[in-house]
């Protein structure tokens, strides 16, 4: 496990449980298609618990990212370098692949396309901020903003 810095950790976290979720997703996915396992997992149930999952973490965490985290770096990195211009851009496309899957779950249900083309860009998507642009941001902020921005992180979190 990386040890990451401490104004980081709560965002690592939430990634923990993404992943988590993610993969859950997937297994849904594979229920959905026929796959292994297809009568013992609920892709109902499970496609409630990633939407519910979104609502009440994710919509927040995407929040802190770009509103607390990114302004904090662009103070003393580069907010077009292609890994911070990449995780922008995969929120939209993150955020879209919800609302596609919200919508069908209120319809004839979620496609076994849109489940397995989220949770594949979601797991990436995770990991793609652990192991590229977290380290950019802790190379990149000095110690004193990065506790500045970990007090604005805790209050975001805490305001809901």
């Amino acid at each position: 496990m990386v040890k990451r810095h401490p104004a980081l950790r709560d965002l690592s976290s939430d990634h923990h449980q993404g992943l988590v979720h993610a993969r859950h997703l997937k297994q849904g996915a594979e229920t959905l298609g026929g796959g292994e396992g297809a009568k013992s997992i609920n892709t109902e149930q499970i496609v409630t618990e990633f939407l519910a999952f979104w609502a009440e973490h994710t919509v927040r965490h995407f929040r802190e990212e770009e509103e607390i985290m990114l302004p904090a770096f662009s103070r003393y990195g580069d907010p077009s370098a292609e890994p911070i211009i990449r995780m922008l851009m995969e929120h939209v496309q993150i955020r879209r692949m919800v609302d596609d899957l919200s919508r069908q779950a209120r319809g004839d249900g979620p496609s076994v396309d849109t489940m397995q083309a989220l949770a594949e860009l979601f797991r990436a998507h995770i990991r793609y901020e652990e192991d590229v642009v977290f380290p950019l941001i802790e190379s990149a902020v000095p110690e004193a903003a990065l506790l500045d921005m970990a007090a604005q992180l805790s209050v975001a979190s805490q305001e809901g």
